[in-house]
C-alpha cells in the first residue's frame, strides 16, 4: 500500500487572487443545467417517468400542503398521513423530506400547484380538467439540486488545489454525468448526490480539520430522504482511514493523523445525527414496523438494479446500448440476458456516460511519470474502485463487496439497489479529471515535444486503427442485433425495434469520433501553438458540449398541454362514494392496455403517464385527497405484507368485497377509472369474549374470516398486553387506522360532570387500532403524539442554533467556511 496521500495543493497560488471574491466561472455549470432543464422549470413540460412522476410529484405536493396548514409549527406536532395504506406517519417514510429546509422553501414559493386547493368535486370522479399538481415546484426542486451538485463539485476541486479552469471541469462532469443527472427521476437520491462532495471531500482531507460542511451535508442528506448515501460516505471514509492506520502501524510510521481522521468522522456523524434528529427518530420508529426489515428479502430484491460488467462501456460511449423507451430498443439485455429481465438487471439509469473528454483527462493525469508530485490520486482511485465494485452488486466477484454489507451490517439489506453507489464513482471521476486537466495545463510544455513526435509518426496509424475498430465493432453489433428479431416485447414499450437500436449505436459511434477529433484539435491549438488559454477554455467548452449533447434527452419529460388534451379524451365515470371512503386499486383487465405490447409508439410515455394518473398509480390519489389501501409507499408495514402473503396462499377463492370491507375499504377502482362502492363500518365494537390473541388467529385464519364475514366478523385479534388491559364489562372499540405506537386517546363522557381521561391505544388485527371503553356513552378523541417526537425536535433546534453560533464565530475570526 502506498504512503498516506495528502490532498493536492500545488496550484493554490494559481488561483489565490480569486479567493477574495466570487469566482464567476462557478456559474458555467449551473448555466448549462438551466439550459438542459429549461423546458421543465419554464413550465412547458413536466418531469415524467418513474418515481419523480407518480410518486414524488403528488407526495411532495401533499407534504407541502400539510406543512402550509401550520406554517409556524408544522414540525412541532407530528403529522399523520391517513391517505396511504391504513395510515402511516408522514415523516416515518423517510423520503417525504418533511423536515428538509430546501423542500420546505421551494414548496412555499408562489408557484402554480403550490396554492391551497379546493375540493376536486365528487370523490373518485374524473374531473373535466387535469387536477392541479405541483410539477413546476418539483422541477425547480430538481434543478436546484443539480445546480447544488455543480457548485459542490466546483468547491471540491478548488479545495483540492486545482486551478480555476479545472474547477469548471469538475462542476460540469459531476452533475451532467449519466449516473447523477438521471437521478432527476428519483429526487431523494439526487439530494444525496448534490450534498455528496461537501460531505466526502473534507472528510478525506487530512490537511484541514474541516467538520462543519460534512456535518451539515450529511444531515441534509438524511433530511432530504437519502440516509443511504450518508451511510456510504461514512463507510468509505471509515474504511480509508482504517487502511491508512493499519499501514502506518505496520510501517512503524506516524499513525496519529489516521486516528484523527477516524475521530473526526465519529464527531461529524454525531453532529449530523443531532441536526437530523426528528427525521432519524421518525425513521427508526417506523422501521420497526417495516416489511423490508421483518420480511425476508430474496436475492432478486436485495441485488435489484445491479450494474452489469458490460455496462461500463457506457462510461465512454453515450447510449451505446440504446434505451427501453419511448420505444423498445435497448439491445444489451436481450443480447446478454435473453428472455424476461430479472430485477437484478433492471435499469437504475440508462446511461453511465461521464464524457469521453473526461476519460481523456483522467488518462493524461494517470500517465504522468512524475505524478508523485501530484498527490491525492490514491484516495480517489480507492473511492472509484470501491464504489464501482459495490454498484455491481450481483455481478461483483462472489457478489462482493455488496454481499459483505448485507452479511455484516444489520439492516443494510433493507436499503437495496447496489446502483445507488454510482454517484460516488461519478464524483471520483470528476475529481480525477480535474486533476488530470491540471496536469495537462501546468505541464503542457513538457508534453509538447512528445506529442509532436506521436502526431508526426503515428497519427495515420492511430486514425486507421480507430476507423478499423469502429467498422469491426459496428459489424459485430449489427450481427448481434440481427439475431435479436425475436427479442421479447415489453408490456409498456412494445416490441423490440432493431432499426432504432442500430441508429442509437451509430449515433454513439459518431459522437465518440467527433469528441475525439475535437479533443485532438484543442490539444494541437493549445500545445503546438503555445496558447494555454485556448487549451484550457477550449477543453471546458468541449466537456460542456460533450455532456450536453449526449444527455440532451436523458431526463424524460412530457408536454403539459399534450397531457391536458390526452386527459380530456378519457371517458368519465362518476360514483356515489361518500367522503372519506378508502379505496383499493384493482388490476382487472391488466395494468396496461394489451395492445401496447404489440404496437410501438413514440408518444407511449405520455400515454403511460396519463394512464397511471387515472388509475391512481403510486401516489396520484394524494392530489385528489383520496385514501388508497394498496398504494405504493417507500416503507410498507410488515402486517400488510403478511396480509398479502396470506391472501396469495388461500386455497379457496377470496371474497374481495367482504375482505376489503374488513380492511376498512369501501370502494374499488380499476385501471380504466371505473369504480364500485359498498358500505363499511367506521368503528367496530367487540365484547371481551370476542377479543382473541394474535397467536390464536394466524393471518390465514383472519383472511378466511374476513372473506366470510367482512366487517361483521365477530372476533378481533390483539396482543397479550391489549387483552390483559381490558376489564369485565368493557367493550373493545376499534377502527382501521394503523397503530405505530404514537397514537393515544381520551374518553369524553356525555355526562358533563366527568372530566376526560386518557386511555391507551392498542394494535388490533395488525392493521388497525382500538381502545377499551367502559359501559356508558363516550366520545373517543384520537390523538397522534409519538413520545419521541418533541424531544427530538428540541435536540434538532438546539443543534442548529449551536451550529449557527459556531459558524458566526468562525466568520468573525476570519475562518470563513463558505464554499467560495
Amino acid at each position: 500500500m502506498p504512503k498516506p496521500s495528502a490532498i493536492n495543493r500545488e496550484a493554490e497560488s494559481s488561483h489565490r487572487a480569486e479567493s477574495t471574491g466570487f469566482p464567476w466561472s462557478a456559474l458555467i455549470g449551473p448555466l448549462c443545467i438551466l439550459i438542459l432543464m429549461a423546458s421543465v422549470w419554464s413550465g412547458r413540460d413536466r418531469l415524467a417517468f418513474r418515481d419523480v412522476s407518480h410518486f414524488y410529484t403528488p407526495l411532495y405536493q401533499h407534504v407541502g400542503e400539510r406543512c402550509a396548514e401550520r406554517p409556524l409549527s408544522y414540525f412541532w406536532t407530528a403529522m399523520w398521513n391517513p391517505l396511504d395504506q391504513t395510515g402511516m406517519p408522514l415523516a416515518g417514510e423517510t423520503t417525504t423530506a418533511v423536515y428538509y429546509p430546501i423542500r420546505h422553501l421551494v414548496y412555499s414559493l408562489p408557484l402554480p400547484g403550490n396554492e391551497p386547493r379546493v375540493a376536486q368535486g365528487t370523490s373518485n370522479e374524473l374531473p373535466e380538467k387535469l387536477p392541479a399538481d405541483a410539477s413546476l415546484a418539483l422541477a425547480v426542486y430538481v434543478t436546484l439540486h443539480l445546480i447544488l451538485a455543480s457548485l459542490a463539485a466546483f468547491w471540491a476541486a478548488r479545495r483540492l488545489g486545482c486551478e480555476p479552469a479545472s474547477f469548471v471541469v469538475a462542476s460540469l462532469i459531476y452533475p451532467l454525468s449519466g449516473s447523477v443527472l438521471f437521478l432527476a427521476t428519483n429526487p431523494p437520491f439526487l439530494v444525496g448526490a448534490a450534498w455528496l462532495p461537501l460531505a466526502l471531500v473534507p472528510l478525506l482531507d487530512p490537511s484541514r480539520g474541516g467538520w462543519k460542511w460534512p456535518t451539515v451535508a450529511l444531515a441534509m442528506m438524511v433530511l432530504g430522504g437519502d440516509p443511504q448515501t450518508a451511510l456510504h460516505v461514512g463507510l468509505l471514509v471509515g474504511l480509508w482511514w482504517l487502511l491508512q492506520l493499519a499501514w502506518a502501524v505496520w510501517k512503524q510510521e506516524a499513525w496519529q493523523r489516521s486516528l484523527a481522521g477516524l475521530i473526526r468522522l465519529l464527531g461529524v456523524a454525531v453532529g449530523s445525527a443531532v441536526l437530523a434528529a426528528p427525521q432519524i427518530a421518525a425513521s427508526l420508529s417506523w422501521a420497526g414496523h417495516s416489511g423490508r426489515v421483518w420480511s425476508p428479502q430474496e436475492a432478486s430484491q436485495s441485488f435489484a438494479f445491479s450494474v452489469a460488467p458490460w455496462r461500463w462501456f457506457e462510461l465512454a460511449m453515450p447510449s451505446v446500448f440504446g434505451s427501453p423507451w419511448p420505444v423498445n430498443h435497448r439491445w444489451d439485455r436481450p443480447l446478454f440476458l435473453g428472455g424476461e429481465v430479472n430485477p437484478i438487471d433492471a435499469l437504475w439509469t440508462p446511461s453511465l456516460y461521464v464524457g469521453l473528454s473526461t476519460l481523456i483527462l483522467v488518462a493524461i493525469g494517470l500517465r504522468r511519470s512524475d505524478r508523485e508530485q501530484f498527490r491525492g490520486w490514491g484516495v480517489w482511485g480507492f473511492v472509484l474502485l470501491t464504489s464501482s465494485l459495490a454498484a455491481m452488486g450481483w455481478y461483483g466477484p462472489w457478489h462482493a463487496p455488496y454481499q459483505w454489507l448485507i452479511n455484516w451490517m444489520p439492516g443494510y439489506e433493507a436499503f437495496r439497489y447496489p446502483a445507488k453507489w454510482l454517484p460516488l464513482g461519478a464524483l471520483a471521476l470528476a475529481i480525477l479529471a480535474a486533476k488530470g486537466s491540471q496536469v495537462l495545463w501546468q505541464h503542457g510544455g513538457k508534453l509538447e515535444s512528445r506529442m509532436q513526435r506521436v502526431f508526426q509518426r503515428r497519427a495515420a496509424s492511430i486514425a486507421a486503427v480507430g476507423i478499423l475498430g469502429g467498422l469491426l465493432s459496428s459489424l459485430c453489433v449489427w450481427y448481434a442485433m440481427d439475431s435479436m428479431e425475436a427479442a421479447p416485447a415489453d408490456r409498456v414499450w412494445g416490441p423490440f425495434q432493431v432499426d432504432q437500436a442500430w441508429l442509437s449505436w451509430l449515433r454513439s459511434i459518431g459522437h465518440v469520433l467527433a469528441v475525439a477529433m475535437i479533443a485532438n484539435l484543442v490539444l494541437v491549438a493549445g500545445l503546438f501553438r503555445s496558447r494555454p488559454q485556448v487549451m484550457r477554455w477550449g477543453w471546458v467548452t468541449l466537456v460542456a458540449c460533450d455532456l450536453l449533447l449526449a444527455h440532451w434527452n436523458l431526463v424524460p419529460t412530457i408536454n403539459r398541454n399534450a397531457e391536458h388534451v390526452a386527459w380530456q379524451e378519457l371517458g368519465h365515470t362518476a360514483s356515489e362514494a361518500e367522503g372519506g371512503t378508502r379505496w383499493i386499486r384493482t388490476a382487472e383487465g391488466g395494468e396496461y392496455p394489451a395492445e401496447w405490447t404489440t404496437m410501438p409508439d413514440r408518444q407511449r410515455l405520455l400515454a403511460m403517464e396519463v394512464h397511471d394518473r387515472r388509475r391512481w398509480y403510486g401516489r396520484w390519489h394524494l392530489v385528489q385527497d383520496e385514501a388508497v389501501f394498496n398504494s405504493i409507499v417507500s416503507i410498507r408495514p410488515w402486517a400488510i405484507d403478511q396480509f398479502w402473503t396470506a391472501t396469495r396462499q388461500q386455497s379457496s377463492p377470496v371474497d374481495w368485497q367482504r375482505t376489503a370491507a374488513w380492511l376498512g375499504v369501501g370502494g374499488s377502482r380499476s385501471p380504466r377509472g371505473q369504480t364500485h362502492v359498498w358500505p363499511t363500518q367506521t368503528l367496530r365494537l367487540h365484547r371481551r369474549d370476542q377479543v382473541m390473541l394474535d397467536r390464536q388467529s394466524p393471518w390465514s385464519k383472519r383472511v378466511e374470516m374476513a372473506s366470510e364475514h367482512g366487517d361483521q366478523a365477530d372476533a378481533i385479534v390483539v396482543r397479550v398486553a391489549a387483552l390483559s388491559a381490558g376489564r369485565t364489562g368493557e367493550t373493545f372499540v376499534s377502527r382501521r387506522v394503523y397503530q405505530d405506537g404514537g397514537w393515544r386517546a381520551e374518553l369524553h363522557s356525555q355526562n358533563s360532570s366527568l372530566n376526560p381521561f386518557p386511555v391507551p391505544v392498542f394494535a388490533a388485527d395488525g392493521i388497525g387500532q382500538g381502545v377499551w371503553c367502559p359501559p356508558g356513552e363516550w366520545t373517543i378523541r384520537w390523538i397522534y403524539q409519538p413520545p419521541w417526537h418533541r424531544g427530538s425536535v428540541v435536540v434538532w433546534v438546539l443543534g442548529w442554533l449551536v451550529m449557527g453560533m459556531v459558524s458566526v464565530g468562525s466568520i468573525r475570526r476570519g475562518r470563513d467556511w463558505s464554499p467560495f
